[in-house]
């Protein structure tokens, strides 16, 4: 596996914790009282916070290769024990904390469900969204394996794109010029309806790439300032789209696609702050699960203690990123480190 990526999933969940920090500073100060984030500090922020459109993207990109690396171990690993044991420490850490957001939630917001609700809630992914997904995606990776070591892989991607720009178009009404009709809306399923239409190309890709790596990479690598290129002018035109000034409705949509397109061209050792990014890397599952649930007590502790801090949003927000990434990196350190060690799988994955 490219030995990058541990790396870059360090930056994707920096970059999932500074999205939002950033949505809990613009929210904050309307919710104490203060006038909303305005000016050049409103646009400052939502540019900064729209760079977490290529976290989850790049998550699943490299799990999806990290399945491939498994498949094609000597002797492979990938197994039905393989898979059942990563579901395991999927799901169980999902179901773990989304109890202890939920219940958070009850208490200080009053925010409460019927059972069938938190049932619906653990199925969609709330608040973790593409938990589901990844699930998914492993429960039929036998099957995207056997297709991906064939031509029909790229069949199979093709098809997964033409896939999620219509459901892209079913979900967004009136985003694109023109719709499907409504015979159409068998094809947005239950449950993974909406994670599908943001992300379902990017698992497999990834496992594609994984399994054609050789064959892949020295092409992929020769275009990557293509890719560099088209990512920055994509983001912008997206970020333009968001502002009004012009009309680029699939630009944030496509500009995560041409950006794990630069992912397999990183050289590990030009990558800055690398062990930083490594060590983070290495706990992204737990500071997923975790930073939410964290920042949200952190957030009620600042209202309670020094709510006006929130007329300083800038301020707020990189004191939510310093606290969403530390924070869970502590208490997983912490666990790893006490009696709760031999449960430390079950709780961060």
């Amino acid at each position: 596996m490219n030995r990058q990526f541990g790396a870059l999933s360090g930056l994707a969940i920096l970059l999932i914790v500074l999205n939002h920090a950033v949505e809990l500073a613009l929210n904050a100060p309307g919710n104490a009282g203060y006038p909303p984030v305005s000016g050049w500090q409103h646009y400052f922020l939502t540019s900064v916070q729209a760079l977490g459109v290529f976290a989850v993207p790049t998550f699943l990109f490299i799990s999806g290769s990290f399945v491939a690396y498994a498949a094609q171990g000597e002797p492979s690993r990938f197994s039905r024990k393989f898979l059942i044991s990563s579901l395991r420490h999927i799901l169980l850490p999902y179901v773990v904390w989304s109890l202890v957001f939920y219940l958070f939630v009850y208490l200080l917001r009053g925010e409460r469900y019927s059972p069938l609700g938190y049932v619906k809630n653990l199925l969609v992914g709330y608040p973790f969204h593409f938990v589901p997904l990844l699930a998914f995606y492993y429960v039929v990776s036998p099957l995207l394996v056997r297709i991906g070591r064939s031509l029909g892989g790229v069949l199979v991607l093709t098809v997964i794109g033409i896939y999620q720009l219509v459901l892209i178009n079913l979900l967004n009404p009136g985003l694109l010029d023109f719709t499907f009709p409504s015979t159409f809306g068998w094809l947005a399923v239950p449950v993974l309806r909406t994670t599908l239409a943001d992300w379902a190309i990017y698992f497999p890709l990834g496992l594609y790439y994984g399994l054609n790596a050789r064959r892949i990479l020295p092409r992929v690598a020769k275009f990557g300032w293509v890719f560099a290129g088209l990512t920055a002018l994509l983001f912008c035109l997206g970020l333009l789209d968001a502002f009004g000034a012009v009309r680029a409705p699939l630009a944030r949509f496509l500009c995560p696609l041409t950006f794990v397109g630069i992912l397999p061209g990183v050289r590990r050792e030009n990558i800055p702050a690398l062990r930083f990014l490594e060590r983070v890397g290495r706990r992204t599952y737990g500071i997923y699960l975790t930073h939410l649930l964290l920042l949200n007590l952190l957030l009620f502790l600042l209202y309670w203690l020094l709510p006006s801090i929130f007329q300083f949003a800038i301020l707020v927000s990189l004191i939510f990123l310093v606290a969403g990434s530390s924070l869970p990196l502590l208490l997983m350190e912490a666990t790893a480190r006490g009696p709760a060690k031999p449960v430390y799988r079950y709780l961060f994955g």
